[in-house]
């Protein structure tokens, strides 16, 4: 799991050697693995542990975990008295004179919505202890809880690390051994977040691992979607309506959303709910490329493709199933040839991107940087099954994939790119990623061919 960490866990390690105070932030989205990493980081450091986990936003809650964590971790020294947070955090800091400490809070932007001084204190603490305390400070938070704190942490925090979800090429290494097919389909449900590809078993391949981590009512994948939208929804069915929705439609505005939620669910608190998966990392708000400042053509879709296979192809399908055997059926009737069909097409659209950004930053093509993004919300789909996914920034690069099609004849990517060419100028240079083989180009239209295991290769 963090052997495609090495530089991060190794910027940590370096963090805590150093003497005397220091503060790091580590954020990323949800399941990225931030927790697990910090743990991985901070072994062998001699220095006193304090984990904050702070997995609620209640402040008797949060100031009973903190008094646990302080009698564990100086258990001859007298707490003080007040259940104030501050004086916690406080009494945690004055402990560093005379000790090493190495305290992580994790999530520190929970722990600072419980409290409007705290952001004060800490910045105090800052200022006295950075001269003589020994204290190393870790905050681990989400994207939301970073862009909601933005300014305080900037000015709190002397380091950052960003975690990303692994890219294609980094989370096939859970799967070195499968085949090409199943290696697009690991990624297409599972993603690049190391909590969900931890779990798989290439062995079992791509149905079975399917079936037992998401489909089966017991199954522990589809058991904590349920388990993350009750724990934040006081009436889930509204959650589920609305990602129901996400699934149904592309590239949706705000007031598409927002209409069929009130259709099927007229006292549901939309925006609440909407605002709710956005902090949750499970939806995202994103603008296509030369309209970032038009809000009216900003559209949203998941940020997790696991809830975006699951509620595109799952929940409907599967919620009057209770049967494994029942489940097994639809799946061969339903699921398998919607996410053929659908699903996988589209996720390998985000693999093409994630590739040619890869590609672009290795000097393959003419220009430095590729701004890449959706040229419209709807990307403009051609004639052979092809569609155009990027434009940069200039102008005079376009890329098309052809994603549903196994084989794609070299006959017809000529006859393609010539068509392209001529119709619709100035399509020059074309990158074309299909799922079949390519033969080099030798005519007059220059267009470089990649093949989807190109995508899995270090070449």
């Amino acid at each position: 799991m963090f052997k495609e960490r090495q530089n991060e866990i190794g910027r940590i390690k370096g963090f805590l050697s150093r003497a005397g105070y220091g503060s790091l932030l580590v954020y990323g989205e949800k399941n990225v693995g931030k927790s697990s990493l910090v743990h991985i980081a901070s072994r062998g450091t001699l220095s006193a542990k304090i984990f904050l986990h702070i997995e609620n936003e209640n402040k008797d809650s949060v100031i009973n975990h903190i008094r646990a964590k302080c009698i564990e971790a100086f258990p001859n020294v007298e707490l003080p008295a007040s259940n104030d947070i501050s004086q916690l955090i406080k009494f945690i800091y004055e402990n560093s004179v005379n000790q090493k400490i190495v305290l992580v809070i994790d999530d520190l932007a929970k722990l600072l919505s419980t409290s409007l001084e705290i952001k004060a204190f800490f910045l105090s603490f800052k200022d006295r202890f950075s001269k003589y305390g020994n204290i190393k400070f870790i905050g681990v938070t989400s994207t939301q809880g970073y862009n909601a704190n933005k300014e305080f942490f900037d000015d709190f925090f002397s380091e950052a690390i960003e975690l990303h979800p692994f890219t294609y090429l980094a989370a096939s290494s859970f799967y070195p051994t499968a085949l090409l097919d199943d290696k697009l389909s690991y990624f297409a449900v599972f993603g690049g977040l190391p909590l969900y590809n931890v779990m798989l078993q290439p062995q079992k391949g791509f149905a079975k691992n399917l079936k037992d981590l998401l489909l089966y009512k017991d199954s522990p994948l589809r058991m904590k979607i349920e388990a993350d939208l009750r724990g934040s929804f006081t009436r889930k069915y509204e959650a589920d309506t609305l990602l129901t929705i996400l699934a149904s439609h592309r590239f949706p505005h705000y007031g598409e959303l927002k209409d069929s939620f009130k259709m099927k669910s007229p006292t549901g608190d939309f925006d609440y709910i909407l605002n709710k998966l956005i902090e949750m990392d499970i939806i995202r708000k994103k603008s296509p490329i030369h309209f970032e400042s038009d809000k009216k053509k900003h559209y949203y879709e998941f940020s997790d493709p696991l809830y975006d296979f699951f509620y595109s192809h799952v929940y409907e399908n599967t919620m009057s199933d209770i049967l494994s055997e029942e489940i097994d059926r639809t799946y061969e009737s339903v699921i398998k040839k919607e996410f053929e069909r659908n699903f996988l097409p589209r996720r390998i659209y985000d693999m093409s991107i994630q590739f040619l950004e890869k590609e672009a930053s290795r000097g393959k093509f003419r220009e430095e940087v590729m701004n890449i993004a959706p040229y419209f919300p709807d990307p403009r789909t051609l004639e052979n099954d092809g569609t155009i996914i990027v434009e940069t920034l200039s102008g005079n690069f376009y890329v098309m994939i052809n994603p549903t099609r196994t084989v794609f004849e070299n006959k017809t990517v000529d006859a393609f790119a010539h068509s392209l060419y001529e119709k619709q100028r100035p399509y020059k240079n074309l990158v074309l990623i299909s799922r079949g083989m390519f033969a080099p180009n030798v005519n007059r239209i220059k267009y470089i061919t990649y093949r989807m295991a190109s995508l899995y290769s270090k070449i």
